[in-house]
């Protein structure tokens, strides 16, 4: 079973350790434990957990301000990657974005990072900029994508009952999913 988890200060560090490990093996300059905690105390930061069957397997971490999303960290453990974890947490911003009426979502990707580019692109994410030098640790390039939420019609993209269907993208094989943000 699925359920996706709203983090605060009062459960996150259950989660912590589960976060931290998943972060430091999916980036090569991890957010720090305590950056994870600022984000929970933060009004406008949503973090939310991703558990399967009770253990965590990813996270998305986001900011709503002025009717735009800002996506900040996405990650999925390395060995549940491959089965629309990436997918459903997309999914669900963007269920999250269409009830708060969200104009665009905003994110920076590293240039060398192809399969996260393609995922957004699947979802209709387009490249409008770059940010030169943006990664300290190696000063990489990173590409701005958008998302323009406020161009779709009722029947396209997160408006639609079934957002992941909507998305043309595949829904995560676990099923029997609940939400809790």
């Amino acid at each position: 079973m699925i359920s996706l988890l709203r983090m605060a200060p009062e459960n996150v560090e259950l989660y912590l350790e589960r976060i931290y490990e998943i972060e430091t093996l999916s980036f090569p300059a991890p957010w720090s434990i305590n950056a994870f905690r600022q984000e929970v105390k933060n009004p406008v930061s949503h973090l939310l957990g991703l558990l399967v069957s009770g253990t965590l397997h990813g996270y998305v971490c986001f900011w709503l301000f002025d009717g735009e999303i800002q996506l900040v960290n996405i990650a999925v453990h390395p060995k549940a990657r491959g089965r629309g974890l990436g997918n459903y947490l997309l999914t669900k911003m963007l269920e999250f974005a269409a009830s708060r009426s969200t104009q665009a979502i905003w994110l920076e990707v590293r240039r060398s990072n192809r399969t996260a580019r393609r995922l957004y692109e699947k979802f209709g994410f387009v490249e409008v900029g770059r940010r030169r030098k943006y990664y300290t640790d190696n000063n990489e390039d990173a590409v701005v994508m958008s998302l323009n939420l406020a161009e779709k019609s009722p029947d396209e993209g997160p408006h639609k009952e079934k957002p992941a269907q909507a998305w043309n993208v595949p829904a995560p094989s676990p099923t029997n999913s609940r939400d809790s943000f």
